[in-house]
């Protein structure tokens, strides 16, 4: 975000803060992880119209979603196998 483009946020709602929190490039985090936008949507559990609309431009992912995204970045695999560990158990860690 530009200075202008922040300062013209300001004026326009003076209570609001402007989104400062960096960029993610989605499609760079996904292609690294060797995955369709499908695979990728199933594999992290986001609707594959918001993984397209992230790609497109037209949505940025939100904190937690910035967060969760980070965690893929770093390591692909083991939070896919990590998410599949927890919807296989049930409640008190047992099979569901």
């Amino acid at each position: 975000m530009k200075d202008a483009d922040i300062a013209a946020q300001i004026a326009g709602n003076p209570d609001a803060a402007p989104d400062m929190a960096p960029e993610v490039d989605v499609r760079a985090i996904r292609r690294a992880a060797g995955m369709t936008q499908a695979q990728f949507a199933a594999a992290y559990e986001f609707s594959m119209r918001t993984v397209q609309e992230w790609e497109r431009g037209r949505k940025r992912p939100s904190g937690p979603a910035r967060t969760l995204l980070r965690a893929i970045k770093g390591d692909p695999e083991g939070l896919r196998r990590a998410l599949a560990g927890v919807r296989v158990l049930g409640a008190g860690g047992r099979p569901g």
